[in-house]
């Protein structure tokens, strides 16, 4: 039986009819390809609830939670309205200034538009990971809408548009080293810095002292999640799958991922436990500090991981881990606090990243040593730069505004309480020694603070903590 597409009295229109049919089948495999990859990016953000809501105290889960599914309606919101047209709208170098809303956006582009919004939401919610347990809700609000809606937009439409600046002056990020990682690092920095420390994490003396995590388990389920975000992540960032050469780059970007992920934390694993003062004395192997380096090995490869030779993979998680310790030190000497160690992974990482691909990369300055390579290299310093320096000053310039009117930070009593019972009036956790469960009011009385509370059901007792407020039954 003859196929339906072949016309014996016309084998020409035959032809072109087969050519037309394979080329829709090949863009929907694409799309499809995106829709996967996008779907899978997303789920990054339960990695993130999961993470983030095991790093800190159990008064403060039930914030952490209501943030990360905020960062889900709000950041989407924005981005749809007028990031997407931003980012990849048509325009001029600086921003493209069309499809604001989505109006005239073709429905070809539609899967483009949902996998780059995985790509904003992974940015933006960054930035709140280093100010959990003491951030006011306005400041978390005005923030996550300014970098989703203006700030990330800008800095992808930058080095991602065919007709932003940096792309024209052959600034390479494969994957976002610089543009969701060292952006979302840096305005996570300024809005730290803008913020102050949690109440006790550092001393007059500038000793540190250590806030645990209430939940290993938590933390370790969301870094598994976040490596199997990773993977998408990176290979997503290819956007096509029906090339002749999409198979290779995508297998190559997977294996270089794990590669540099698996370095990375092997690396903070064994300086932790042979190179630091807690490691050789209490002879312990630290999972919180393991897993800081497998972040920052997820995030160091993402610019170059279509480029690198496995070997420099391995090079490259090796090397980055110090770029986090760099950081990380640093904001330990200046006193800058971070709930979850956001800031020295993402912007250490994400610039150390950017500068790597430049040179391990398989045009790199050390396989392939020429004018044009030390141009990239020169060209991905200057970016990465530019890009951190950009979101660092739009985020403090936010910040000023919420000081200048005190809505950065949540009051001392409300931050002693728990921003769970603060600000939700809802526990996260409901044990039989501890019956709390509504707050009516908070009051000062006698230089302390002081809650009502009203029981659910039962009868109930109340437990005085450490650094914990007094807090009375009415």
């Amino acid at each position: 039986m003859a196929s339906p597409l072949i016309n014996q009295s016309d084998p020409i229109a035959s032809i072109n009819l087969i050519h037309d049919e394979l080329e829709s089948f090949k863009k929907n495999v694409d799309i499809f390809f995106l829709v996967v990859m996008g779907s899978i990016v997303f789920f990054l953000q339960a990695g993130f609830a999961f993470y983030e809501s095991g790093s800190v105290r159990s008064k403060n889960v039930t914030n952490v939670l209501f943030l990360n599914y905020m960062d889900t309606s709000i950041g989407s919101l924005f981005y749809l309205l007028c990031g997407y047209a931003l980012a990849f709208g048509e325009g001029n170098g600086f921003c493209g200034i069309r499809y604001f809303a989505l109006v005239g956006l073709p429905f070809d582009k539609m899967a483009h538009c949902f996998f780059q919004y995985t790509f904003a939401a992974t940015a933006t919610t960054m930035v709140k990971s280093s100010l959990h347990e003491r951030s006011s809700m306005t400041a978390y609000f005005t923030s996550i809408m300014l970098l989703s809606g203006i700030t990330y937009p800008i800095v992808s439409h930058w080095a991602w548009s065919p007709i932003g600046w940096l792309a024209q002056l052959g600034y390479r990020d494969f994957a976002g080293s610089g543009v969701v990682h060292a952006m979302g690092g840096s305005a996570g920095l300024a809005a730290a810095l803008m913020t102050g420390p949690r109440t006790g994490r550092f001393e007059k003396n500038g000793n540190c002292n250590p806030i645990q995590p209430h939940s290993i388990p938590q933390v370790t389920l969301g870094a598994f999640i976040f490596l199997f975000g990773a993977i998408a992540f990176n290979a997503g960032s290819n956007l096509t799958i029906s090339k002749s050469k999409d198979g290779a780059v995508i297998s190559l970007v997977c294996l270089n991922t794990l590669i540099c992920v698996a370095s990375a934390t092997v690396t903070s694993l064994l300086y932790q436990r042979y190179f630091t003062a807690s490691g050789r004395t209490l002879k312990n192997w630290n999972i919180v500090n393991m897993l800081n380096g497998s972040f920052t090995g997820m995030v160091v490869i993402c610019a170059g991981c279509d480029q690198y030779p496995p070997w420099a993979s391995l090079v490259v998680g090796c090397l980055g881990y110090f770029a986090f310790q760099l950081v990380f030190k640093a904001m330990q000497r200046f006193q800058i606090d971070d709930a979850t160690n956001s800031v020295p992974v993402q912007l250490g990482g994400g610039y150390f990243g950017v500068i790597g691909a430049a040179i391990f990369g398989s045009d790199g300055i050390i396989l392939s040593p020429s004018k044009s390579s030390a141009y990239v290299l020169l060209v991905n310093v200057f970016g990465g730069a530019v890009i951190a320096i950009f979101s660092f000053m739009s985020v403090l310039f936010l910040y000023v505004i919420l000081r200048y009117f005190n809505l950065h930070r949540v009051s001392d009593r409300e931050e002693k309480i728990g921003l769970d019972l603060a600000l939700h009036n809802q526990a996260a956790y409901h044990m039989e020694d501890d019956k709390i469960e509504r707050i009516i009011s908070v009051e000062s009385i006698s230089r302390r603070s002081t809650a009502k509370v009203q029981p659910t059901n039962s009868p109930y007792r109340l437990r005085r903590m450490t650094s914990e407020p007094h807090i009375q039954a009415w």
